[in-house]
């Protein structure tokens, strides 16, 4: 028999219309939202072209989930999410953490994300209309609805695996910022003379 022949049909898809409305609505679907999960990657190549004649991108992402991609329209609310990861990345990498361990492991409590304090921190979170402690617990509880958090109590929050959709760009932007700040203008030879 040939593999179409094994495959379902568009119409017959399990969980279609399930998976459909969660990523139209911006929902990345991972491992833990189970069946419909499954439903996806089982019959990938279907969805994908299902949803590509309806509009939508459909992306696997190599950490393992669903999303669709709009290339056309980075929204306020996009903006919002890049800031807070930004600044929670910095802030590890300042604490001497290991970033991608911190954020995929650790619970987090709302009274002592950096975001609020310091000098620079309020200044960029006023600018992506942030400004109060409600506001900050607002987008987490934004970012779970999106799939990239899970509440653990009223107090604290987790990461889940699709926000290494943001999570990946915070690390190369600093990469290349850590990098930018190691170079100079002049450089210095062996025998320690300047040149430029």
């Amino acid at each position: 028999m040939r593999d179409d022949e094994q495959s379902p049909s568009v119409l017959e898809l399990p969980q279609m219309a399930e998976a459909f409305e969660a990523l139209r609505r911006g929902k990345h679907i991972a491992l833990k939202d189970g069946d419909i999960f499954h439903a996806i990657k089982m019959n990938e190549t279907l969805y994908a072209q299902l949803f590509s004649k309806l509009g939508f991108k459909l992306v696997h992402h190599p950490r393992d989930f669903f999303y669709f991609l709009d290339q056309s329209n980075f929204t306020d609310l996009s903006a919002r999410i890049a800031v807070f990861m930004f600044i929670l990345v910095e802030h590890l990498a300042d604490q001497g953490d290991t970033v991608e361990d911190a954020v995929m492991t650790r619970r987090f409590a709302y009274k002592d994300l950096p975001h609020l304090h310091g000098e620079r921190y309020p200044t960029y979170m006023r600018e992506a209309g942030i400004t109060t402690p409600e506001d900050l617990a607002a987008i987490v509880r934004t970012m779970e609805r999106f799939g990239f958090t899970r509440r653990m109590d009223a107090e604290t929050f987790g990461f889940d695996v699709p926000i290494y959709r943001f999570l990946d760009l915070c690390m190369e932007m600093a990469s290349k910022a850590g990098e930018s700040t190691e170079k100079s203008p002049a450089e210095e030879t062996d025998d320690g003379e300047v040149t430029s």
